[in-house]
């Protein structure tokens, strides 16, 4: 289970560093809706793809994930809003 949750960190970070990496990089697409709709797109189907393999059909474990996913974008959001003052 303590796989699961690690796991679900680096999930949760590779998720919304690429939601910051898409929002920034669309600025330079003529037509920056599909930019980011395709980025949005990659990045639940890895999310989810992520989750069912780390998960193992045991709810206990995908619940870690979930959680570590959680617990990194917590971290995120604290990050940036200290990055701004």
């Amino acid at each position: 289970m303590v796989i699961a949750f690690i796991g679900g960190i680096v999930l949760g970070f590779l998720f919304f560093y690429s939601l910051d990496f898409g929002i920034n990089e669309s600025k330079k697409f003529k037509n920056p809706s599909l930019f980011i709709f395709i980025t949005s797109l990659i990045r639940v189907i890895i999310l989810l793809a992520g989750f069912y393999f780390l998960a193992q059909s045991s709810g206990h474990k995908f619940f870690a994930a979930l959680v570590g996913a959680l617990v990194s974008r917590i971290y995120i959001v604290y990050f940036y809003r200290n990055k701004r003052n």
